[in-house]
């Protein structure tokens, strides 16, 4: 046997202790004691009757406990480890596996009570994890340098959610995102969150990296961010790839998201102010954003190098001011943009090192490009020239004036069976006041 895949884990950075049980499985039939602070239950004199059952003459087990997650912490003959327990028989536990030889005594270890971190204890967390479980992390000083070595699968994901007081107190609240776990690792080497080499199929959902001396999030490319945000990290706010909704990264050393080979695939990011270019591939990477906003980035807005592709639909880049700061910057031109805004960046609107015929562009605004709207790139015949009148650009609001609404992509699709109407933008028109939207919100 092995830890269920139903069993979640509770983690307080700040109040949590290194080797709690910090786990219960969901739908057991004790009392789960994960969620509280302290340690439910501390053992010193814990009996080994089986490989497999375990009795305390001080700390009898109990009905209750089934479902709880044990941590042996050591003791002559006892397997150091994260065990569940499986069923009680009077005051006998059965735990999920192998726990030591049988006979052996003086055992110690903790049962309940959340843990402080992914990394620390005589068994780690991050070492304990299967397939299917979900980790929750509260609201409270955090500084640690996590890596993930354990891998989900496509149909049973590892979660790891971040929440404020109660659990799923984030779940997609934008307006309560200022209250997200941050991992604030103080300029310490290293990482934020790193996501090893095969360590696959996780949901990361509002987490704050922050302040690491490399990258925030390095993930292999297959994780799924929703609601994060990656900030002041010493290199990258993400990397190597990117499959999210919502997410953030700022005032990094680098870029906000990089990669190489791997694709990004975002919805509603807010990209601004970074030391590097907003996203980039540096080799072949695909970039399919929409609904997203590049600012104020030092370097471009996107750049795509090498054999990459872009797919931008109703995004914005905007304000990306370095002196050979484009909005869009790309050297192969396979490239598709809708409704897109490409304004005051401090170079060309849209850069391409030749021009060619693989890509569309269309129902997208150019304005105010200190160079020229565009280089070596088409216009649409539906392409507009006018200032966004953007409600707030300074602070973030990104809703549109008067001038490019309405006028997106109609979405005539084939046959003539819909039409729809979509503004030029990432922002749309929230009736009847407008103002307000999504690059405002993710924003903080």
């Amino acid at each position: 046997m092995a830890l269920s895949a139903a069993i979640i884990w509770e983690v307080r950075p700040a109040n949590g202790t290194a080797n709690a049980g910090g786990g219960f499985k969901a739908g057991a039939s004790g009392t789960d004691r994960s969620q509280q602070n302290a340690v439910f239950t501390a053992f010193t004199d814990l009996v080994l009757a089986t490989t497999t059952t375990l009795t305390s003459a001080a700390n009898p087990f109990g009905a209750t406990d089934v479902g709880n997650v044990l941590c042996i912490t050591g003791g002559t003959g006892f397997t150091v480890g994260l065990y569940e327990i499986v069923s009680v028989s009077v005051v006998t536990a059965t735990v999920d596996r192998v726990a030591g030889t049988g006979g052996s005594t003086g055992g110690t270890g903790n049962l309940g009570g959340a843990r402080s971190g992914f990394s620390v204890g005589t068994t780690t967390l991050q070492a304990s994890l299967v397939a299917g479980q979900k980790v929750y992390v509260k609201n409270e000083a955090w500084n640690e340098a996590v890596s993930l070595t354990i891998a989900g699968t496509a149909t049973n994901p590892i979660t790891i959610e971040g929440y404020n007081a109660s659990r799923g107190d984030l779940d997609f609240v934008p307006s309560q995102w200022a209250n997200r776990p941050v991992n604030d690792r103080a300029s310490a080497a290293g990482d934020a969150f790193d996501f090893a080499s095969g360590a696959n199929n996780y949901v990361v959902k509002y987490l704050v990296a922050k302040s690491a001396g490399a990258i925030g999030f390095d993930n292999p490319g297959d994780a799924l961010f929703i609601g994060c945000r990656a900030t002041a990290n010493g290199t990258n706010g993400f990397s190597t790839g990117v499959l999210g909704v919502a997410c953030e990264a700022d005032l990094n050393g680098g870029a906000g998201i990089s990669s190489g080979s791997a694709d990004h695939r975002a919805l509603g990011f807010y990209l601004h102010n970074n030391t590097g270019r907003g996203a980039q591939t540096t080799t072949s990477g695909g970039l399919f954003y929409s609904f997203s906003v590049f600012e104020a980035n030092a370097s471009d807005g996107i750049e795509v190098a090498g054999s990459g592709a872009l797919t931008a639909l109703n995004c914005i880049c905007d304000g990306n001011t370095g002196a050979a700061s484009d909005g869009v910057s790309i050297v192969n031109i396979r490239i598709l943009l809708n409704n897109c805004i490409f304004s005051n960046n401090g170079q060309y609107g849209v850069n391409a090192s030749t021009s060619g015929a693989a890509s569309w562009a269309n129902y997208n605004n150019y304005f105010g490009n200190a160079t020229a709207a565009r280089n070596n790139f088409p216009t649409g015949p539906n392409d507009q020239a006018v200032d966004p009148g953007f409600v707030d650009r300074a602070n973030g609001n990104f809703a549109i004036g008067t001038a490019l609404k309405a006028l997106g992509y109609p979405g005539i699709f084939p046959a003539g069976l819909s039409t729809g109407y979509l503004d030029i933008g990432a922002v749309q028109r929230q009736e009847p006041a407008g103002g307000g939207g999504l690059a405002r919100i993710i924003g903080g």
